[in-house]
């Protein structure tokens, strides 16, 4: 369950949410709390070569429920295609061969950091 958590937020943070269920007023979800030190940034070529590898399965999913998180006003269907949503995603980022707090952690680092970025960025292409 910790892992779909903080994939979750990962979710929310790149946008995977439904614009429908986002006007709806919602309870402020609890926060975990920062961690005291920032993730790690020395990620191996090869977790780096994963995390790019993934992206393109991860952008379909995306695309999929994004599209169908669009499509619903029901916030409880929302919550559910999110849910469903994350548990894939975790999955597919677990088969490519990382684990969810790697994957995070690089996530969260290219957003920092450009070098970092850049090189990822050039194993997409």
């Amino acid at each position: 369950m910790k892992k779909t958590a903080i994939f979750a937020s990962i979710l929310m943070a790149l946008g995977l949410s439904a614009p429908a269920f986002a006007e709806q007023p919602q309870q402020a979800a609890p926060q975990a709390p920062m961690p005291e030190t920032a993730p790690a940034t020395d990620f191996s070529d090869t977790e780096l070569q994963k995390f790019a590898d993934v992206q393109g399965d991860l952008e379909e999913i995306r695309n999929e429920y994004s599209g169908r998180l669009e499509s619903t006003e029901d916030p409880d269907q929302a919550a559910q295609l999110q849910q469903e949503a994350s548990q894939k995603m975790v999955q597919t980022v677990q088969n490519e061969g990382l684990d969810v707090e790697t994957y995070s952690n690089i996530a969260l680092a290219i957003q920092s950091d450009a070098q970092l970025r850049d090189k990822v960025q050039s194993m997409l292409n």
